[in-house]
């Protein structure tokens, strides 16, 4: 993985000028680093769950993710995702790379 590359899931899986997709895997009680989205992304739930997305201005966003729920986000704040839930949690990360800030 290139070094300028900030890791917002678990596992790069493909990239191109357009795309970068991560597999995104939380198990009960794990959280990903704090990160920040360097372009706007979808993100595609595979395993559903309950989660918290923290933010580094103190906001904490639950999560209720069904099985095939496609969410749109702007990039934005810094912020880690965490599995609040009790069975793993499973997404896949599309970014939008063309919209890179």
């Amino acid at each position: 993985m290139q070094s300028d590359i900030v890791q917002v899931g678990t596992r790069l899986v493909y990239q191109d000028d357009r795309v970068r997709i991560w597999t995104l895997d939380l198990a009960p009680g794990e959280e990903t680093s704090v990160h920040q989205h360097p372009c706007d992304y979808v993100y595609v739930v595979l395993t559903p769950g309950r989660t918290e997305t923290v933010c580094t201005d103190g906001t904490v966003l639950p999560g209720d993710d069904r099985t095939g729920d496609a969410v749109y986000h702007e990039s934005g704040l810094p912020h880690l995702l965490r599995n609040v839930g009790t069975t793993a949690y499973a997404n896949v990360i599309v970014e939008l790379v063309s919209t890179g800030r």
